[in-house]
């Protein structure tokens, strides 16, 4: 027996348990000690020791009612005891046998004696023991839902279990032993197998792990994980295998990817939807999507045309060219039967009665599959999704989902442009009413000064030019056109004695002409669409050298697009004719804006304007 093995003492002999023990530990045990019944039974179910030397005659409870107890006890039943008593009568024997006892000895034992009997028990104890895991081992190995082998290095199989017969279809056991379990690999894992072995055998590795697909000898292919373990006893090495069938674990896996897949390519097309509003870009994309995640061979977008009355088809993949331009009326056909209806149309076939229409038959030669599903968006029908297949299959139900996911993102993608696309109508037709209201402002303007008619439209169209020129940004030049149109709107309040006196002004009749920038300001900016477009109105008097108004703005203070305009705007005053005297020569113009650059005027704006007058020449 062991170092670790431990034996209990039961006797009401103080001198006794002493002696017993110092034997018992020289010997390497682990000795326990009880000092009557009671307690014996006690740190039995305790500790479990692997033999008892138990007194007979002990107060209370003696050594036959304790054996008897731990005899009838589920877990203690098979510990071996031996009793120590001075009863040498045939019936006290008679009794202890009786009661459970494995052995006696006499209380003046010898000491070799005593031992020799211990070394027998305890050895025998060790190999029941030893049974008992051997059977545990054997039927765990039975019993278990994985392949279990024990290979020799030439990967020759010695052990098998029933998993790993069932696994490879074969009739029983006998029929793998003996067997290579090479002849049961799939040829494309063989190389990285015998690469494991090797690492194994030659002790560079302890475990190893990897997947590849066996072969059953009906054919089958599992994809299965191999753990392969080294082990060495007397006859040699070997390695222990552990084959675990990982089917469903592909199957889910594979089930996952697809969809982490579809979901990748709905968020795409969301994404196509959100960044651009160009329908034919978004259904191109869902179609390719659909066509790489759906596995099939054609798929078209029929919309309606509400004007023809005709589905008419906006994208397809893998459809023929005469197919892709044949227009169908939304009244026939199997495309006008899921349109009217509302409903998906699944034919694994093509019935021959429900090919009416000439775009149909022609389906039905290229193809044997084919679905319809409507597109519906805000419980308006938008036109059809097509799907073909060119040969015959079922669809699951994961393929159904995808595809209704599908149609609905194509018909929102076709909503939103829809919606887009009237919202950019309505905005344009938005558009030409604000600037035909502003053209209006401006001529009714010119009619009423008429010194200025024509005036406003001339200076905005320099404006533009100049501003061109200058590098203002495409963006901007909207605004500018507006603000130009628009510089002299203030003088609308001005009062016509004043605005039309054909002489000077006065001091108080200057100080009003000089608020028509405020009204402007005033009147324009209660309008947003009109905001972006104040700087000229409110600021074209604004001087460089801040003596303007009406706010006394002072160098790049005052808006760039105020300052290009400023400049314009007294060229072409200086060179119009007006009742009170003649236009300028252009020498004097250009000589007089020069005159003012750095004090009226941006220095900046009037070379600007100068160099682009002279390219004009020039040209």
């Amino acid at each position: 027996m062991d170092a670790t093995s431990t034996i209990l003492i039961a006797d009401d002999d103080p001198g006794a348990r002493l002696v017993l023990q110092r034997l018992l530990t020289r010997e390497g045990h682990r000795v326990l000690m009880a000092q009557n019944g009671a307690e014996a039974l006690r740190q039995s179910i305790e500790y479990t020791p692997d033999l008892l030397l138990l007194d007979v005659l002990m107060p209370e409870i003696d050594g036959f009612e304790v054996c008897r107890q731990l005899r009838n006890h589920a877990r203690l039943r098979e510990i071996p005891i031996l009793l120590i008593t001075s009863l040498g009568d045939q019936q006290s024997r008679v009794e202890g046998l009786s009661a459970g006892a494995d052995g006696f000895i006499t209380k003046l034992f010898d000491m070799a004696e005593l031992l020799a009997h211990v070394r027998t028990i305890t050895r025998l104890n060790r190999y029941r023991r030893l049974l008992s895991e051997q059977a545990r081992f054997q039927r765990l190995i039975e019993l278990s839902p994985e392949g279990i082998a024990i290979i020799n290095e030439e990967s020759r199989l010695l052990l098998v279990n029933p998993a790993l017969v069932a696994l490879l279809e074969v009739p029983s056991a006998g029929y793998l032993l003996g067997d290579t379990l090479l002849n049961y690999l799939h040829i494309a894992g063989l190389d990285r197998y015998r690469a494991g072995i090797r690492a194994l055998m030659q002790e560079t590795q302890q475990v190893w792990r990897i997947e590849l697909d066996l072969i059953s000898v009906n054919g089958h292919a599992i994809p299965a994980e191999i753990s392969l373990g080294r082990f060495r006893d007397q006859n040699g090495a070997f390695a222990q295998v552990i084959i675990r069938d990982i089917s469903e674990r592909k199957r889910t896996e594979a089930q996952i990817y697809r969809q982490v897949s579809r979901l990748t390519s709905l968020h795409t097309i969301g994404v196509a939807i959100t960044a651009s509003l160009e329908l034919p870009a978004t259904l191109a994309i869902l179609l390719d999507r659909l066509i790489e995640e759906l596995h099939v061979d054609a798929a078209s977008v029929l919309l309606f045309n509400p004007r023809t009355t005709m589905l008419e088809t906006a994208c397809n993949r893998g459809l023929p060219r005469d197919l892709a331009e044949v227009a169908i009326c939304a009244e026939e056909g199997l495309a006008g039967m899921a349109f009217r209806s509302r409903q998906t149309v699944s034919l694994a076939t093509f019935p021959s009665e429900m090919l009416i229409s000439p775009r149909d038959q022609m389906l039905a030669a290229a193809f044997a599959t084919y679905f319809a599903v409507p597109l519906q968006a805000r419980d308006e029908i938008k036109g059809v999704l097509e799907i073909l297949q060119r040969a015959s299959f079922t669809p699951d139900e994961h393929w159904w989902t995808f595809l209704e996911a599908l149609a609905m993102q194509a018909a929102i993608a076709i909503d939103t442009s829809s919606l887009f696309e009237d919202l950019r109508r309505t905005h344009a037709e938005l558009k030409q009413s604000y600037d035909a209201t502003i053209a209006g402002w401006s001529r009714a303007l010119d009619l009423r000064d008429r010194e200025t008619e024509g005036h406003s439209e001339r200076v905005t169209e320099l404006t533009l030019r100049l501003a061109r020129w200058m590098g203002i940004p495409e963006d901007q030049i909207e605004h500018i056109r507006r603000g130009a149109l628009l510089h002299d709107i203030g003088k609308m309040g001005v009062p016509d004695h004043i605005l039309l006196k054909p002489g000077p002004l006065s001091v108080n009749e200057w100080a009003i002409m000089r608020q028509h920038p405020v009204y402007a300001f005033r009147w324009l900016s209660a309008i947003p669409f009109l905001q972006p477009a104040l700087d000229i109105p409110y600021a074209h008097h604004e001087r460089w050298d801040g003596s303007g108004y009406p706010r006394g703005l002072r160098g790049e203070q005052i808006p760039l697009a105020a300052r290009i305009f400023a400049v314009v705007d007294v060229w072409d005053a200086l060179r119009s004719d007006r009742p009170y005297r003649s236009a300028w020569t252009e020498e004097q113009t250009i000589a007089h804006l020069q005159s003012l650059a750095g004090t009226h005027f941006d220095p900046a704006a009037v070379a600007a304007f100068l160099d682009m007058i002279g390219q004009g020449r020039r040209e």
